[in-house]
């Protein structure tokens, strides 16, 4: 939520969006960035200004984070995607093979996936709307693996969005990437049951984070807060949670973290029981759920992380025009950048991109009218984005 308050009242911690009224003589003038020390204010905010407008669901402290890590994107999406890709299928063999190894009783090694998560962190700082899109893109359904990675990816964007420094990032893609391993002493019948569980199932399936921990307690230099974020990503901030009923800020900040992006994974996932929810629309759930399930803000920030409509989705614009969110703006989620790429009678034109704020209260102003399925129409998005 935006509100204006004097320059005055500016602090660490604070996210500010402008400066201005919009007249002639006080033109607006968009900053979009955190204020991290105090000699930022005067960085950010010339001496004259007055008033200054702030989003004051941004915080910059959120999971005891100090400082947000931003780097410019250094490489294109047509060269970033096809690494992402690569990437992609690399994790998804090891995750195959330590679930593998697990439900045959084998030792796991879980200093094989460091390197997968360190080259995961490395795309996401060269062009993180590469490590989005693949969600979009992927061409894998089977849901047991691929939700691993997807956590671990999801995990370690929003946490790169927080603040967290390389070396936690590492700790955090690996805790995704290992959440769910106690699930492979749950039997397959009950993990891909099209049908509701039964009392008893159910009850084995809370299980699973316990389990998991109890696979990896054993290994060797791996860190306390992957442990615990294995163990506790089912705990909910209200106490609702498993397996230990744990409430707010005695939840780890990774658990905290991976209980979000988890959620939404499996939301907007197809399994065998249910078709994939529409990412807006599991963002919508969710903040329904913020403070009960999850820790305060931390669903708002996630969606300033990935937007409403995240980089890769198919829309069509109300003008007609069919386009993909080639772009997030953290500060307008729902007014990200689209790659216009068929008309109104889905004919391919040109591609050109529309920022959907810059173009807000003029003329050409646009909304995104409606997210759809690209294989209902036949539609190769990949191609669009390596164009």
């Amino acid at each position: 939520m935006e509100q204006r308050i004097k320059r005055t009242a500016l602090k660490p911690g604070m996210y500010v969006v402008g400066h201005g009224q919009g007249s002639f003589g006080q033109p607006l003038v968009r900053v979009g960035k955190p204020i991290l020390t105090l000699a930022d204010i005067d960085a950010l905010v010339p001496p004259e200004v007055e008033d200054v407008v702030i989003e004051t669901s941004v915080n910059i402290s959120l999971l005891g984070q100090q400082r947000p890590v931003g780097v410019p994107i250094t490489t294109g999406m047509g060269d970033e995607l096809p690494i992402a890709r690569k990437l992609y299928a690399n994790a998804l063999n090891h995750v195959k093979s330590f679930v593998d190894d697990v439900r045959r009783g084998t030792d796991i090694d879980c200093s094989k996936a460091r390197p997968l998560v360190e080259n995961f962190i490395e795309s996401v700082f060269r062009n993180e709307n590469a490590a989005v899109t693949l969600f979009k893109l992927r061409g894998f359904d089977e849901y047991t693996y691929t939700h691993s990675i997807n956590v671990s990816l999801l995990g370690i964007l929003l946490g790169k969005h927080l603040g967290l420094e390389k070396d936690a990032l590492l700790k955090l893609g690996m805790a995704g990437m290992y959440h769910d391993v106690g699930k492979a002493r749950i039997p397959e019948a009950v993990l891909n049951k099209p049908g509701k569980l039964t009392e008893a199932e159910f009850q084995l399936m809370k299980t699973h984070p316990l389990e998991g921990y109890k696979i990896l307690m054993g290994q060797k230099d791996l860190d306390q807060e992957i442990l615990r974020a294995v163990l506790e990503h089912h705990e909910r901030y209200d106490g609702t949670g498993y397996p230990r009923a744990l409430t707010g800020e005695g939840i780890g900040r990774f658990s905290r973290i991976i209980a979000v992006v988890d959620v939404y994974d499996a939301l907007t996932s197809r399994r065998v029981y249910k078709d994939a929810m529409a990412p807006a629309k599991a963002l919508g759930m969710m903040y329904q759920w913020r403070d009960k399930d999850f820790t305060p803000q931390a669903i708002e920030s996630f969606i300033r992380c990935i937007g409403v409509f995240p980089v890769g989705s198919f829309v069509r614009l109300s003008g007609g025009e069919y386009g993909i969110v080639a772009s997030v703006n953290p500060q307008r989620p729902t007014k990200p950048e689209v790659k216009v790429v068929l008309d109104a009678k889905m004919r391919p034109q040109i591609p050109r991109v529309l920022d959907l704020w810059q173009l807000e209260q003029t003329p050409q102003a646009q909304d995104i009218a409606q997210v759809l399925n690209p294989a209902e129409y036949k539609i190769d998005l990949e191609s669009f984005f390596l164009s």
